[in-house]
């Protein structure tokens, strides 16, 4: 402030003078009055900062907020207290007037003074030109005699000086503690530099995955949030808590203790931003902002699967993600996908195995994998965006690889059973069926003997030799027709075990061919004779099952008589319910029996069917060959049987169920139904009649089967006797006539078929005792 005056004639020296000491004391009552209260301010703002920041751990933003105010509320002061006060200039006649306040008997002496030495042309305006010189040089002179100074408040001045030096004192204490204290340069940390310092604290606190006091995580889906205690924490067993700010509202909810210092959180379905902190013990953490994004992923993804060249399909896509997708053996798989978002890698794994996707440029990744790299399992896209961020649900599909299967074959055999001549022709139908082309089928054989010493035998036919339209089928995906194999050209011995195999090949020319085999038969091979006996026991039980059908069939027509009997009985308590039951009863076993009729002509056509592919009708052994197999059985077993089942016995039935409509509950006519049963009766009777007629032809067929079966086991001992008799006489001609083994060998009895021996037994059982002797 200027202590002189801008008037055009100055005030006598001995005031000025004063005035300018005047004005040089209230500069400084005025300095030290305005930093002393800034430096107050200051200090109080700094203790408070202090105390609030200890207490309630104040995050960044409230620190920063603080340290705000406290710069604001200290330029406020300096401009009120201290540069304000400075800016306005106090007029002469102020100071002057205020001292003479302070100083009663100036009695205004020196402002008179001050003003009158400022005017001129007093004498104009009527003024004694001496008395204004008399008044001034009275102020200038009473002006000598007081000290201005006096007019300031020195007791205020004093305050203000103790004030200005505690507040440097304290002010000056707080900066060398932040010098050398730990509490202090942590408040300086916190409050002034806004860093992340903490104080002094028993536990300390550590949120995982924060960088710069932020976090970016995957929209929509979950998070696990770790909090760990620091080691070297004083109290280590608190509990913690997160407490959440969404912006509108804040929550906290306690961490589950996932281990010694680890407490975990899982934030669920993500879906806007937030930001949280920990809080345990005495350690409250800063915010955290969490950022959300997008999870790295596809938009969109072709995955296409090229196949084996032998199949002839070529390539094909496969849906995204899902499956299990199965994939043949050798087959390759080209993918490629357009991420939602830049990526810095892009991985497909399986199990332990995992390939480097290639960058095709922007936004696009390719893969190939070849066949020998086709494992079965479930995939996963590995995608890292940029920051490094790995989707918890990403993209999945699952493949099996199948093996190129070998063509399936089912077989079965027409009319053959378990035992077999050499010469007998195997009728088979079979079907084979496989992903992609046949290219060729075989009937596999093989037999091996009964002895210790036999060699297994084995071969393999074309069936394109035994079925002349299976060259017009090879080459399908699917097969199915009937050949027949004649094994006469074999010379399969006797008593041996003939297996035989249909085989199928596919065209695999990857890892094949593939052989598909059917079920594999074992059949005996035996003599004639030996099938002929076989075919005689079962012949004999189908008989013994046709007697059980007439027995059946005869109780039938009884039970018919009795139901008639009770109808005609003068006193009869025969109801028409009763009636009508019984004869449902005996249709229903009249059904049964046309069933098990028409089993036994099955079973017959089964053995003629036999018969012809083991060519027993071709045998010149059977007595003067007046009937064949195929007479015996079809002529008069098999046709009898079809016809009765197909007529007679039909007929039976429909004559009782019309005999069940003879019967009402309004009328039951006793006697119309006795006239309806007879009928039905009479029917019965010619079935039986008929079932007796084939019965007859059934055991003509045993005996003349019995027959064939004797001559041809007495045509077999005499070609055995033969064999033996040529034996012996090589070794009579190579030995000596006398020795004892070729005499025993001559007539062994062993030798003798079994008919011959039982004939001789029974020879010598009717000859007499005596002659018996005698011999």
């Amino acid at each position: 402030m200027s202590s002189t005056t801008i008037n055009k004639t100055t005030i006598p020296q001995s005031i000025s003078q004063r005035l300018k000491q005047l004005r040089s004391a209230i500069s400084r009552f005025l300095l030290v009055d305005g930093l002393s209260k800034v430096l107050v301010a200051t200090l109080l703002l700094v203790l408070v900062d202090v105390l609030l920041d200890r207490v309630f751990k104040m995050d960044l933003a409230q620190r920063g907020i603080m340290l705000c105010v406290i710069i604001a509320v200290i330029l406020i002061v300096a401009f009120l207290k201290l540069f304000k006060p400075f800016s306005k200039r106090i007029t002469d006649d102020a100071l002057i007037l205020q001292v003479e306040g302070k100083n009663k008997e100036l009695k205004e002496s020196v402002i008179s003074a001050a003003q009158f030495s400022r005017g001129s042309n007093y004498e104009k305006q009527g003024y004694s030109q001496s008395m204004i010189d008399a008044t001034i040089q009275q102020g200038s002179q009473m002006a000598e005699k007081i000290q201005f100074g006096s007019a300031l408040d020195s007791t205020a001045f004093i305050r203000n000086m103790i004030l200005l030096l505690a507040s440097v004192i304290g002010l000056g204490a707080i900066g060398y503690g932040v010098l050398k204290t730990d509490f202090w340069r942590t408040w300086f940390d916190r409050n002034v530099m806004l860093t992340n310092a903490q104080w002094p604290r028993d536990t300390v606190l550590a949120i995982e995955g924060v960088n710069d006091g932020q976090m970016t995580l995957l929209r929509g889906e979950d998070h696990k949030q770790i909090v760990r205690i620091d080691p070297e924490s004083k109290k280590q067993d608190v509990d913690v808590t997160i407490e959440f700010d969404t912006g509108n509202v804040r929550t906290t909810q306690k961490m589950r203790k996932t281990g010694e210092l680890e407490h975990t959180l899982v934030f669920r379905n993500l879906s806007s931003k937030f930001r949280f902190r920990a809080v345990g013990g005495d350690d409250t953490t800063d915010w955290v902002q969490v950022n959300l994004v997008d999870a790295p992923n596809w938009s969109d993804i072709t995955m296409k699967v090229e196949m084996p060249e032998y199949t002839g399909i070529g390539s094909y896509e496969l849906p995204p993600g899902g499956g299990p997708h199965s994939i043949l053996s050798g087959s390759t798989l080209t993918m490629q996908g357009k991420a939602n978002k830049p990526l810095t890698k892009a991985d497909l794994k399986v199990g332990e195995q995992t390939w480097n996707m290639n960058n095709e440029g922007g936004d696009v990744w390719s893969l190939s994998l070849a066949s020998e790299d086709m494992v079965g399992g479930k995939y996963t896209f590995d995608l890292a965006d940029a920051s490094g961020l790995r989707s918890s649900r990403p993209t999945t599909f699952a493949l099996k690889v199948k093996p190129d299967r070998p063509p399936s074959v089912r077989a079965t055999l027409v009319g053959i059973t378990g035992l077999v001549v050499p010469r007998v022709r195997i009728p088979m139908s079979y079907t084979a069926g496989d992903e992609f082309k046949i290219t060729d089928m075989n009937l596999e054989h093989s037999w091996i003997g009964q002895a210790s010493d036999s060699v297994a035998q084995q071969g393999s036919i074309a069936l394109t030799q035994l079925d002349p339209e299976l060259e017009k089928l090879i080459g399908n995906n699917e097969i199915k027709s009937v050949a027949v194999a004649d094994m006469e050209p074999l010379n399969i011995p006797e008593g041996t075990n003939l297996r035989l195999t249909i085989t199928a090949t596919d065209n695999n020319t990857l890892t094949g061919p593939g052989i598909g085999k059917s079920r594999e038969f074992l059949l005996r091979v035996v003599s004639e004779g030996d099938l002929r006996a076989d075919l005689l026991l079962r012949e004999i039980e189908q008989r013994k099952a046709f007697e059980l059908i007439i027995g059946n069939q005869e109780r039938l027509t009884f039970d018919l008589q009795a139901i008639a009997d009770a109808a005609m009985e003068t006193d009869s308590k025969l109801t028409a319910d009763q009636a009508v039951e019984r004869l449902r009863d005996t249709q229903r076993r009249q059904k049964l029996v046309g069933t098990n009729v028409s089993r036994i002509a099955d079973r017959f056509q089964n053995f003629l069917t036999e018969a012809i592919n083991n060519r027993l009708n071709e045998d010149q052994n059977e007595i003067s060959a007046t009937q064949t197999i195929d007479e015996r059985y079809s002529e008069n077993i098999i046709k009898p049987i079809r016809e009765l089942d197909g007529n007679q016995i039909i007929r039976a039935g429909q004559l009782i169920e019309l005999t069940q409509r003879t019967i009402s509950d309004d009328s039951f006519d006793k006697a119309v139904l006795t006239t309806a049963i007879g009928e039905a009766i009479d029917k019965q009777n010619e079935v039986i009649d008929e079932m007796k007629k084939v019965l007859a032809s059934m055991k003509k067929s045993e005996t003349y089967q019995e027959v064939v079966n004797k001559v041809i086991e007495i045509k077999k001992g005499q070609e055995r006797m033969q064999t033996k008799a040529r034996e012996k006489n090589e070794k009579i001609g190579s030995g000596d006539i006398f020795d004892d083994e070729v005499g025993d060998d001559l007539f062994d009895d062993e030798e003798m078929s079994d008919d011959e021996s039982d004939k001789k037994s029974d020879d010598e059982d009717d000859q007499p005792a005596e002659k018996k002797k005698d011999g």
